[in-house]
């Protein structure tokens, strides 16, 4: 066995191990101050009497966990849980993929599993059942095993169903789904299953479009939140959202669009591990299918960091399957990865008000920065 370069394995793995670190000891803290209005909010999102678009995994919630308090407990063990099972794919791919360094810059992008280290307020939404669906469906092509490998494309298709009725955009994952199950595949029934994951995704889809709430619904959603004992203030966030229309998200975004160019670099950046890839060469069709698949939410959502994390998320995971010489460019090196991975990081959305110039310093320096100084302030 080939032996494994141990400082670029201590580099990779601290990378990962301090985003996550950061991303879920903010969200505790959110969590145990109440929750957030949009993180925690849109979980929340039930059927409050009548079938709602987003509703499934709040119905479930609010009908299972304990009252109060304890509800966003178990949220956060949810969130955290699924969290920890795409960061342990991400490190075993690392593993397989001998710590290159073309694998750490496609595993510790700041636009991939890090991204919610680096802007903590955009992680732990409902993408990532997409996520874990993606990742299910990655492993199973993995193993060799026929009983594991049946178990993991039941769950992945429990996930699916459970997260594309508590969150209709999660169709727009569909290429990644049918990469996964169709490019080279030995998993049994493939075409079968990416014609059930299609049809359940698009009624899921169809469903929400046409019973997408109106301005009745954030009251109805709230008062099912406050009889769970929960505090209103978790109403002002997603859930008032969902009395909006599509002419309210497309004025919104409209507004924010001159201060939200600078996401195009943002994106250029994303996407380097991925361009630079022979993957892309091959597979280009799937990956303009995915890219495509996200252009509604760019034009209908202001979270325009969430849609490009959701982007190269789905293209990572499709990129892992496939073998270190599909990933491998000569262009990362020590230098090339160590600034790529350490000098920027995303704003899950608008990093200043639609009329203001400007643009955050983010990243693993960044946060670096931030906890050293925040450490010297307690010395005072």
């Amino acid at each position: 066995m080939k032996k494994l370069p141990v400082w670029r394995m201590v580099f990779a793995l601290a990378v990962l191990t301090y985003s996550a670190a950061v991303a879920i000891s903010v969200y505790g803290q959110t969590m145990a101050a109440g929750g957030g209005t949009h993180q925690a909010g849109d979980w929340l999102i039930s059927y409050p009497g009548e079938f709602v678009r987003r509703g499934l995994f709040g119905e479930l919630l609010l009908t299972f966990a304990p009252p109060g308090s304890a509800t966003l407990s178990v949220l956060f063990a949810i969130d955290v849980a699924c969290y920890v099972g795409v960061f342990v794919f991400f490190v075993a791919f690392l593993f397989r993929s001998q710590f290159s360094w073309s694998a750490i810059a496609l595993a510790c992008s700041p636009a991939a599993l890090a991204f919610s280290g680096w802007d903590p307020v955009g992680g732990f939404r409902k993408e990532v059942l997409g996520f874990v669906v993606l990742v299910l469906l990655a492993v199973a092509r993995w193993t060799s095993s026929t009983i594991t490998r049946s178990l993991l494309l039941a769950g992945s298709l429990m996930v699916w169903i459970l997260g594309v009725f508590s969150w209709e955009s999660l169709v727009f994952l569909l290429p990644g789904v049918g990469y996964l199950l169709l490019v080279n595949s030995t998993l049994p029934a493939r075409r079968t299953l990416a014609a059930v994951y299609s049809v359940i995704g698009i009624s899921g889809f169809a469903a929400s479009a046409l019973r997408a709430g109106n301005t009745n619904t954030p009251g109805e959603l709230c008062a099912a939140v406050t009889n769970h004992g929960l505090s209103d203030q978790l109403c002002t966030g997603a859930i008032a959202w969902m009395g909006r229309g599509v002419d309210d998200s497309l004025r919104e975004v409209s507004a924010n669009l001159a201060v939200y160019s600078g996401y195009l670099v943002m994106l250029a950046l994303a996407v380097l591990p991925i361009v630079l890839s022979p993957w892309l060469r091959r597979y280009w069709p799937w990956a303009l299918a995915a890219a495509i698949s996200i252009v509604p939410l760019f034009v209908l959502g202001i979270d325009y960091g969430r849609w490009i994390y959701i982007l190269t998320m789905e293209l990572t995971i499709c990129m892992m399957v496939a073998g270190e010489e599909m990933i491998t460019s000569k262009l990362w090196n020590p230098l090339s990865v160590g600034m790529f991975v350490t000098l920027w990081a995303m704003p899950h959305a608008a990093p200043t008000p639609f009329y203001v110039a400007g643009w955050p310093f983010k990243g693993l320096l960044a946060s670096l920065i931030n906890s050293l100084q925040t450490g010297f302030l307690a010395l005072k």
